[in-house]
């Protein structure tokens, strides 16, 4: 009887044990909840469903799923601040979820592009860095987490590394035009213009409706002073996008470097046409007037229109250095009357 061993009830022992008993009646409930709240979130009736989802953390603080679940929402609502805090439950309630990492690092971005001051775009982005790399050591070969580590990295002007994780999402995905275009801008800063072009041929290859990146093709042609190619480029983004101001103004500086000066005014108006904000369009207009200016000193009118067109584009921006300089240069002098 010594070694005899004591049997002790069954509900004393899991009270002893520190209340677990209440474990699984806890978490049947908080499952009960989420699962209720996301029948509710697919009706389209998310305060009811957030209402379930946050009575399901409530049972279940460690429901990693029901955290994300609603991070989703408030994510999808564009309340950014609330879907942070969730998905940040939700990865510290599990840290091997691989999908609330990939979303925090996606609210991350979306803070940084809101953010005004530069230094708290960089503390963003540093975090969004954070959690993708926690991201991608779970799902290595999930194309979107290597793509947007990418993009952060590029923002933060880490461009070898932002190389990198780029050509990770080309290997997991190689005919996305999306990353053969993000690979040619990166390699258009790092100044390996013949690897950008060759990107951004790969891209339209891939997808020839793409206006951005004709754009890009075109800029990148402009600095090679292969004018021809780059007015080609910026022609076929026009078509893409006619309605887009940026193409028309691209397209009449190239018109300009060529020295066409009538179909550099027509596509300089025709992104004013668009877009009356356009600083760039109402400059690249005084550019042309002035030249004419210059070519024929006695049409003053054309001094003054292009003077004009400098101070529309000054009071849309403020912040172009070149232009007050033009401004004063070329300005007439005002005298006051004689006394």
């Amino acid at each position: 009887m010594r070694n005899q061993l004591i049997a002790i009830p069954l509900a004393a022992a899991l009270a002893l044990a520190g209340g677990c008993h209440f474990l699984p009646y806890r978490q049947e409930e908080a499952v009960d909840h989420y699962v209720q709240g996301q029948l509710l979130a697919d009706q389209g009736k998310i305060d009811a469903a957030l209402r379930e989802l946050a009575a399901a953390v409530k049972a279940d603080p460690d429901l990693s799923v029901a955290h994300s679940a609603i991070g989703d929402l408030h994510r999808k609502r564009g309340d950014y601040r609330l879907a942070e805090r969730s998905y940040r439950h939700a990865c510290d309630a599990n840290p091997y979820a691989f999908r609330p990492h990939y979303h925090l690092g996606v609210v991350y971005q979306a803070l940084a592009e809101a953010a005004d001051a530069a230094k708290q775009v960089e503390d963003y982005l540093r975090e969004a860095v954070g959690v993708y790399l926690r991201a991608v050591t779970l799902e290595p070969d999930d194309f979107d987490t290597n793509l947007n580590l990418s993009a952060c990295y590029y923002s933060l002007g880490k461009l070898a590394v932002a190389e990198k994780y780029c050509k990770a999402a080309i290997a997991v995905k190689a005919d996305s035009p999306e990353a053969y275009s993000n690979l040619g801008i990166i390699y258009d800063r790092q100044g390996r213009v013949y690897e950008a072009i060759k990107a951004y041929k790969d891209s339209l290859e891939l997808d020839v409706h793409q206006p951005r990146l004709l754009m890009n093709l075109g800029a990148t042609y402009m600095g090679q002073g292969r004018l021809n190619l780059a007015m080609r480029s910026f022609e076929l983004a026009t078509r893409e996008a006619p309605d887009d101001a940026d193409a028309w103004e691209q397209l009449g500086s190239c018109h300009y470097h060529r020295k066409d000066y009538d179909a550099a005014m027509a596509a300089y108006e025709k992104a004013v046409a668009l877009d009356k904000t356009h600083a760039a369009a109402h400059r690249g207009i005084g550019v042309v007037y002035m030249t004419r200016f210059i070519l024929d000193r006695g049409n003053v009118a054309l001094r003054d229109k292009a003077l004009a067109a400098w101070h529309a584009s000054l009071e849309l921006d403020p912040d172009q250095e070149e232009v007050l300089r033009l401004v004063r240069k070329y300005a007439p002098t005002v005298t006051g009357p004689d006394l």
